[in-house]
């Protein structure tokens, strides 16, 4: 028994050795010797591939003129400027208000510097911001 046993292992042995495979029209047999094949299985619809999309964050930084209106005194230009700044910076936020795509860092409306005639006085200044910014790669 043990004879016939060997003689069947001997003979069907090179069935078990097979070197070509077949899968959906990837055919192996043309690859040159020594190339490798991966095969990916993923979950989900027939016949779809997911994309891989990195989604990173940007940080940008900024510079903006903040001016209030003129006014009469010094004291009216700098309520003017003080309004400008709140409305700016309120502006700002509106525009970046999903947390999902984007975030304001930092806002600041300056140093305020006055100038101008007697009854036309101006305030203005430098303002500065910081924007984080979701980026899809």
């Amino acid at each position: 028994m043990k004879t016939f046993s060997l003689i069947l292992i001997f003979a069907f042995s090179h069935l078990a050795l097979a070197q070509s495979v077949d899968i959906k029209g990837t055919d192996t047999d043309s690859m040159p010797e020594g190339t490798t094949t991966t095969i990916e299985i993923k979950k989900g619809k027939t016949g779809t591939v997911p994309t891989a999309t990195e989604k990173t964050w940007e940080i940008t930084d900024g510079e903006a003129d903040v001016e209030g209106e003129a006014g009469a005194t010094s004291k009216d230009a700098k309520t003017h400027w003080k309004k400008a700044c709140t409305d700016w910076k309120k502006e700002l936020k509106d525009d970046h208000k999903d947390p999902k795509e984007s975030k304001v860092l930092s806002l600041n409306c300056g140093k305020m510097e006055c100038g101008g005639d007697a009854g036309q006085k101006i305030c203005t200044s430098k303002a500065t911001y910081k924007i984080k910014t979701k980026v899809v790669n």
